[in-house]
C-alpha cells in the first residue's frame, strides 16, 4: 500500500505458507524438464521413499542470536512419521498419523526459522509440475553447471533459478526473490547414497548473502517404526491434513497504515504474525512472532484481527489451517 507524505511509504503483507518450492511443468524442451525431474526424485526422500527410516539433523538458526539444535524424524511413510526438534529454549513435537497432523511445543507458535528448516530439508520435493522457462550453462569452479529458470504456474511472482550439475543430477542451489526486498538463496552439498537416494549432507539458506540456517545431516539410517510413536502427547494442537489440500486464501486483507510516529523518525521493520484461520474464515490465535517496533505491531495486529479467508480445504470440507504473515513497513 503506497501512501503520501515526505517520503514514501510502503506496507507490504505477505502470507506464508511454509513448504517447498514447487512449480509447474511445460518446459519447451523436453531434456531440461526431465533434468529436473530426475535432479528432484533422486534427492526426494519424503515422497519416494517405502521403507522406513530415522533422520538426524544438527542445525543452527539465525533468531536474533545464532542458536544450536537438533531434529529427528522418524519415517514410516509420508502419512506417518514423527519429527522432533529441540534447541535451546523450545522444543516441538509433530506426529502425522493418517489425515491427522499433531503439533505439541513449549511456546504458543513455532517460529518463522523452525519452518524454514523443515522446507529445506524437503527442498527436492514436488518434481511434478515444474515450468522450465529458460537455461544458462555455467563453469563453476572448473564444473558444468545447468541454470534452469522455474516458475509457478498461475502465480505473478519472479522465478526461482534452481543450478544443478547435469552429469550427478545433484541440485546444487535454489535462488529468487522474495517481496518486500529480500534475496533467498538455498544451497545444498556434500551428497551421499541412501536407500536408492542421493541426498545432501550439508544444507544452506540464505537471506541478502548471510546464512540464516545451517544444517548438518548427521546420521541417515534404516530404523523399524514403532507404532507407539503416533500417539499424540497430552495437550498436542490436532489439524485435519490430507492430500491435496488448499490453502487459506484471502479474501478481504487490508494492509495497515503505516505509524505516523514511525515515518516521521524514518523507522523500517518487519512484523511477523502467526494466527489461525478459522473453517468460517475468520482469525483466532493472533500472536506477533518477529517484531519491529511497538507502533509498526500494534497497528498490524489491529488490522488483521479484522482479515477474512476462505479457508482452508479438504476436498469439499473447510479445515482449520495456521498460517504466518509478514507485514512489512518500507521508506523509499
Amino acid at each position: 500500500m503506497l501512501r503520501c507524505g515526505p517520503m514514501k511509504q510502503l506496507v507490504q503483507t505477505t502470507v506464508l505458507l511454509i513448504c517447498s518450492f514447487t512449480a509447474a511443468l511445460g518446459a519447451t524442451d523436453p531434456g531440461l524438464q526431465q533434468l529436473l525431474i530426475t535432479a528432484k526424485q533422486q534427492a526426494s526422500l519424503f515422497q519416494n521413499q517405502n521403507s522406513p527410516f530415522q533422520l538426524d539433523v544438527d542445525f543452527v538458526l539465525q533468531i536474533r542470536f545464532p542458536v544450536r539444535g537438533h531434529l529427528t524424524l522418524k519415517w514410516a511413510s509420508k502419512n506417518r512419521w514423527l519429527r522432533r526438534i529441540a534447541m535451546q529454549g523450545y522444543e516441538q513435537i509433530e506426529i502425522r498419523n493418517g489425515d491427522r497432523l499433531y503439533t505439541s511445543r513449549s511456546m504458543d507458535f513455532t517460529p518463522i526459522r523452525v519452518g524454514e528448516l523443515v522446507s529445506l530439508l524437503q527442498f527436492a520435493e514436488g518434481s511434478e509440475s515444474l515450468i522450465v522457462r529458460k537455461q544458462k550453462q555455467r563453469m563453476e569452479n572448473g564444473l558444468a553447471v545447468t541454470c534452469l529458470q522455474v516458475a509457478q504456474e498461475n502465480v505473478k511472482a519472479k522465478p526461482h533459478e534452481v543450478c544443478l550439475n547435469p552429469a550427478s543430477h545433484e541440485i546444487l542451489r535454489d535462488e529468487w526473490q522474495e517481496p518486500p526486498d529480500e534475496q533467498r538463496k538455498e544451497d545444498y552439498s556434500d551428497y551421499f547414497d541412501f536407500a536408492g537416494h542421493h541426498y545432501p549432507r550439508k544444507l544452506r539458506l540464505l537471506v541478502n548473502g548471510s546464512a540464516v540456517i545451517t544444517a548438518n545431516v548427521q546420521d541417515l539410517k534404516d530404523v523399524p517404526f514403532d507404532d507407539g510413536l503416533l500417539l499424540p502427547p497430552k495437550g498436542a494442537i490436532e489439524r485435519r491434513q490430507c492430500d491435496g489440500m488448499k490453502h487459506a486464501v484471502g479474501l478481504k486483507t487490508p494492509d495497515p497504515l503505516y505509524p505516523r510516529s514511525a515515518s516521521e523518525n524514518k523507522l523500517m521493520g518487519d512484523t511477523i504474525v502467526a494466527m489461525t484461520v478459522l473453517t468460517d474464515g475468520s482469525v483466532a490465535n493472533i500472536r506477533v512472532t518477529g517484531t519491529s517496533t511497538r507502533s509498526m505491531d500494534d497497528a498490524t495486529l489491529q488490522t488483521l484481527k479484522r482479515w477474512k479467508f476462505k479457508p482452508a480445504m479438504c476436498g469439499s470440507e473447510p479445515v482449520v489451517s495456521d498460517i504466518e504473515v509478514v507485514v512489512s513497513f518500507r521508506l523509499q
